[in-house]
């Protein structure tokens, strides 16, 4: 396959058939149906940052980060409005339209990346070779849980072998995280706890 456009950042996923991507230097996510081989849909991520603008902490034009749970298709982003904190928007997969929105505390520029398990946001830091910086531990450091529209707290420690990490997706069919570290595919199998009965 070859998709229409080039992407920025390593934020994209495939979601029933069909790849969601980042449009590069745009505010634009895209769908690419793999079926078709076409261009399916497009949809501008209103006030999003893009183009390195609020990018996660290893750089690469991550502004705009997608992902897939239980729940569905979800766009992780930032906002000049919510000062570069991150912005959480479920995203109906065959209209992109947004059917929900959340805006955190969470300033993204402290993450390495971002999932979504369950309707949770979880944010993953990792120190990386070349780090000055006073953080130690590779840990999951942020969560923040779109089912109840609150901050949770969180201190998960993420291994971190290869001390690079540019994307961890969440695979809701087999419950374990995709992580690309320095050139190294990793897979890490969830565990999840009873739910939770106040949700429904």
């Amino acid at each position: 396959h070859r998709l229409p456009n080039r992407v920025d950042g390593t934020g994209f996923v495939v979601y029933d058939g069909a790849v969601f991507y980042n449009k590069e230097r745009t505010r634009n996510i895209v769908k690419y149906d793999l079926r078709t081989r076409i261009k399916s849909g497009e949809a501008i991520i209103t006030n999003a940052n893009y183009h390195d603008t609020s990018p996660y902490r290893w750089g690469g034009k991550s502004d705009i980060d997608l992902a897939v749970d239980e729940n569905g298709l979800w766009v992780i982003y930032a906002t000049e409005a919510n000062n570069g904190r991150v912005v959480v928007s479920q995203v109906n997969p065959y209209t992109l339209r947004f059917e929900g929105t959340w805006e955190t505390s969470f300033d993204k520029r402290m993450a390495s990346n971002a999932f979504m398990a369950c309707g949770v946001l979880y944010a993953v830091r990792s120190v990386y070779q070349d780090d000055d910086s006073e953080a130690r531990g590779d840990l999951v450091m942020y969560a923040y849980n779109t089912n109840r529209g609150q901050d949770e707290p969180v201190n998960i420690p993420f291994p971190n072998p290869y001390q690079y990490i540019s994307s961890v997706d969440y695979n809701p069919r087999d419950n374990q995280l995709y992580v690309w570290n320095n050139y190294n595919v990793l897979r890490y199998e969830l565990e999840f706890g009873p739910p939770d009965p106040t949700i429904g």
